[in-house]
């Protein structure tokens, strides 16, 4: 009984120093695993951050083209160009006579810029 006691006693020593220099190792590379992992999160929540403000941009323009459409319809439809410019929003308006007499064709145009891109929202319709 003394004997495997003794062995058992040789085995944990050697395991336990063996441990030791693995260990070290051991922490180094899930550190690194899991800062790989917390730099794709986070990258994946400012993704999403971004759509959403991408998103919410698009409901605003969406919005204010429904506006303007409202705006057109409901007063003396006049042929030609124009354009202006709404808080981040410019816009773009062409009235043109269609080939039926009592149509207009209605272009209308928002965009916006957005860090570097530009972005627009544009609905072609008659009236």
């Amino acid at each position: 009984m003394a004997l495997m006691a003794q062995k058992a006693e040789a085995m944990t020593l050697l395991i336990g120093k063996k441990n030791k220099g693995i260990l070290l190792l051991e922490v180094l590379v899930s550190a690194a695993i899991l800062s790989v992992c917390l730099v794709l999160i986070i990258s994946s929540f400012t993704r999403a951050i971004r759509a959403i403000d991408l998103s919410e941009d698009y409901f605003r323009a969406g919005l204010l083209l429904e506006e303007k459409i409202f705006e057109v319809s409901y007063s003396d439809i006049e042929e030609g160009f124009s354009e202006g410019k709404y808080s981040d929003f410019s816009w773009a308006l062409d009235i043109a006579k269609a080939e039926e007499d009592f149509f207009h064709e209605v272009s209308l145009k928002f965009s916006w810029d957005q860090g570097s891109k530009e972005h627009d929202f544009a609905i072609f319709t008659y009236l």
